[in-house]
């Protein structure tokens, strides 16, 4: 748990919602985890996890629940080296559970711009987010100040946009020497 949330999880009262987001919720019980899903499938809308799923706390019977409650929507993050296994592994959970890498459902965003990253480097690991399974959005790094590289800004659009991100990444997988 981050300081900045106390360094301890907390599992608070569940409100009605289709848009879960909560950054921890794999980091809760799992009776809390089956109640928040239970309250998801009331829902009229599909949930969207837009606070983040933890690629390494996800198990099968998480994909069980992401399945039944037809999630429109569940993001993980890449953001250091050490979160690139269990992507991965998280890519396969899902693809094993049902949830194939074709549909959009699974989004992953991929730090980028931090203090010795180049634009390579980052392309890197965006096309390695979409080959462990997920479509990959750029989220760049900001320094305390905020400020933000333009250079980076630039190079982040071309990743932010589903049209545009979906499309460059079917011409990587049919393999143009031009990517």
């Amino acid at each position: 748990m981050p300081v900045r949330e106390g360094g301890k999880l907390r599992e608070l009262p569940i409100t009605e919602g289709h848009n879960v987001l909560d950054d921890n919720l794999l980091a809760c019980s799992e009776t809390h985890i089956r109640d928040v899903f239970a309250m998801l499938k009331r829902q009229a809308k599909h949930p969207v996890f837009t606070g983040g799923l933890e690629t390494a706390l996800l198990q099968p019977w998480h994909v069980e629940l992401l399945r039944g409650v037809k999630a429109a929507r569940m993001y993980f993050a890449y953001d250091t080296t050490d979160d690139y296994e269990p992507l991965v592994l998280a890519g396969r959970l899902l693809r094993d559970g049902g949830i194939s890498k074709a549909s959009p459902r699974a989004c992953c965003y991929v730090l980028i711009g931090y203090p010795g990253d180049t634009m390579d480097a980052a392309d890197s690991r965006l096309r390695a987010a979409w080959d462990a399974g997920f479509v990959p959005y750029a989220m760049l790094y900001r320094d305390e100040s905020g400020a933000r590289d333009p250079q980076w800004v630039r190079f982040q659009r071309a990743w932010v946009q589903p049209e545009i991100v979906l499309s460059q990444l079917k011409i990587y997988e049919k393999g143009d020497p031009e990517l």
